[in-house]
This record gives C-alpha cells, sequence and structure tokens, in this order.
C-alpha cells in the first residue's frame, strides 16, 4: 500500500471516530429537551429591572421589541437556583466555553470568602448577561431562533474540543492499554504501582508496571512510555502523537525528537520509538535521516491491525524486554 493510501485510510478511519463521538454526546445533551426545560422554567415571574443582572437597557428593548420572553435569552438568578441544570443553555447561547467562563468566575469569586450559591448565581447570571446583551446589540436581526442556532454552533465547537483532546491524550492511554493488556495476558506483570513525581516544577501521576523480571514499564510524559531495567537503566523510551492534523505533523515529530534526545543523553543505546496518527512525505523523509528516531510505527494501524499491533508488542517484549 501507498503511503498516502495509508494516510488516506487512517484519515477515514479518524473522521468515522470523529462522526460518531459528535453523535453520541449530541444524544447525551439532548438539546430538544433541554430547550423544553428552559421553556418551563422561563415561565416563572420575576422582575427583570435590576442593574445587578448585567443586562443592557437597548438589549432588553430588543428582546421585548420582537416579542420574545426575556427568561428565553437573559439568565436570571432566581430561575437558575430553581433549575440549575439551564445554565447550560445559557452559556452555549453566548458562545462561551465552560473554561472560558471558569476562568471569569475565577476572578469573580473566591472560594475562601465563603461565598453561597446565591451570590455564585447572581455573578453567573451577571456575567452571562452582559455577553449576551452585546451578542444582542450587535447582532442585526437577532431573533430567538438565530440565538438557538448560535448555541448548536458553540456545542459542536465544544465537542471538537473533546475531540481533539480525545486524539492528543486519548492516543497515549489508548497504547498504554494495549502494552499493559498484553503484559497482563502474558503473566509478565509483577505489580503495579502509581506514582506522584515533580518534573521540572510540575506535580505529574506516573504508572508503573512492575514485571517479573523486576524491569518498569512507566506511563508517564516525556516520553509517555518507558522501559526500565532491573538497574533502573532506561532501555527504550516511546512518543505518541495522535493528531491526525497534517498541517502539525512536522511539529509534533519535533517535539518527540527533543524527549528522545534526552533520553538518548541518558543512554545512547536506548531505543526510541515514535508512534503515530499522520505520516507526511516531510514527515518520512526526515525519518530516514533521524538519528535521534530508531523506529516509528503508525499508531492507526496498532489500533486497528492485529498483526501490525502485535509487531509493535513483539519488538517492546521480545527484543527488548526478553522476558
Amino acid at each position: 500500500m501507498k503511503k498516502e493510501d495509508t494516510l488516506s485510510d487512517a484519515l477515514i478511519k479518524s473522521y468515522i471516530a470523529r462522526a460518531k463521538l459528535f453523535y453520541s454526546i449530541l444524544e447525551k445533551k439532548n438539546l430538544p429537551k433541554l430547550f423544553s426545560r428552559v421553556e418551563e422554567c422561563a415561565a416563572s415571574k420575576v422582575a427583570w429591572g435590576s442593574p445587578q443582572l448585567g443586562i443592557s437597557k437597548e438589549a432588553f428593548s430588543i428582546v421585548q421589541r420582537i416579542s420574545v420572553n426575556p427568561a428565553l435569552v437573559f439568565c436570571h438568578p432566581i430561575i437558575l437556583a430553581a433549575c440549575p441544570e439551564i445554565i447550560e443553555y445559557y452559556k452555549n447561547l453566548a458562545a462561551i466555553s465552560q473554561k472560558g467562563l471558569s476562568q471569569i468566575l475565577s476572578g469573580k469569586l473566591h472560594r475562601s470568602s465563603g461565598e453561597n450559591n446565591e451570590t455564585r448565581l447572581q455573578v453567573i447570571s451577571r456575567i452571562l448577561n452582559q455577553l449576551i446583551s452585546s451578542i444582542v446589540v450587535d447582532t442585526e436581526g437577532f431573533s430567538l431562533s438565530l440565538a438557538r442556532e448560535a448555541l448548536i454552533a458553540e456545542v459542536g465547537t465544544e465537542i471538537q474540543g473533546t475531540w481533539v483532546n480525545i486524539i492528543g491524550k486519548g492516543a497515549a492511554r489508548a497504547v498504554e492499554g494495549i502494552i499493559y493488556d498484553y503484559a497482563n495476558e502474558k503473566g509478565f506483570v509483577e505489580s503495579l504501582e502509581k506514582k506522584a513525581v515533580r518534573i521540572k516544577g510540575k506535580s505529574q501521576k506516573q504508572t508503573h508496571v512492575i514485571l517479573k523480571n523486576r524491569w518498569r514499564i512507566i506511563f508517564s510524559h516525556e516520553p509517555d512510555v518507558s522501559i526500565r531495567d532491573a538497574k533502573d537503566k532506561l532501555i527504550a523510551a516511546i512518543e505518541i502523537k495522535g493528531s491526525m492534523d497534517k498541517a502539525g505533523a512536522q511539529t509534533r515529530l519535533g517535539e518527540a525528537k527533543k524527549s528522545f534526545a534526552k533520553a538518548k543523553s541518558e543512554n545512547a543505546h536506548c531505543l526510541t520509538i515514535y508512534l503515530a496518527s499522520c505520516f507526511t512525505e516531510a514527515v518520512y523523509a526526515q525519518l530516514k535521516t533521524d538519528r535521534e528516531i530508531d523506529t516509528h510505527f503508525n499508531l492507526v494501524d496498532i489500533m486497528a491491525d492485529e498483526k501490525k499491533k502485535q509487531i509493535f508488542l513483539n519488538e517492546l517484549f521480545h527484543y527488548r524486554i526478553r522476558i
């Protein structure tokens, strides 16, 4: 199979997985049910005149002019107290991510001050209403249907963020599972240890798989996977890059090389293995002459093809660990 075909097949498999994720999350979110719940909660009688709500007079006037219940556009702390699950509706209506809202809230709320839930909902309402007010005023032809279309678009953006996270961090977890399951099924595993370590001033969690020959397989960062013998000598280092983005393929290779250079500086004979989902012609050309990377495998092949997965595992366990 040509390299271009291999990349094409990997991309198809990746986008099928991405589509399944989108449908799965949308099914769980159940937006029609959320809209119905907001309609129910919007029937509550509340006062909208307080400036503490963060609603601009111009924005409120526009919503009144188009004959829309204010509670379908603006949030009110009393309604949120009764229906906390609809905060997601207003957050997405404001087109702000949960991370973005949390960052703003961190500067407005202080856990040490002992602020109660009522105060928290007041602050959330004010922040979201300020954002929504700006949208209402600045959007020509604003309508509730347009706002809800923007809400759906924001949900899509959030799911895309989840996908990016999965193909990055999720790829490493998937490889960890393949390695551990194989070692466990073969009876190589003696014990499992969880450790908290500090690397470059940052706290990191590591999983140590202790083998019966006293070697260790360590799941961590930089490298993602390392293998050390009974005397703690670094035998192999693995870097995992799950992204399918062609534009960043060389950048990801460069990141892996930095990790491998560190591994080689510790043990010049350490085997370095590069696992990636996306190999471009430029990356293949670089791999032919690169001294930091000893061997490479297509991550999608390992995940989808049992024979190629076994080739990778044989390289790891029978030629390196020799257990």
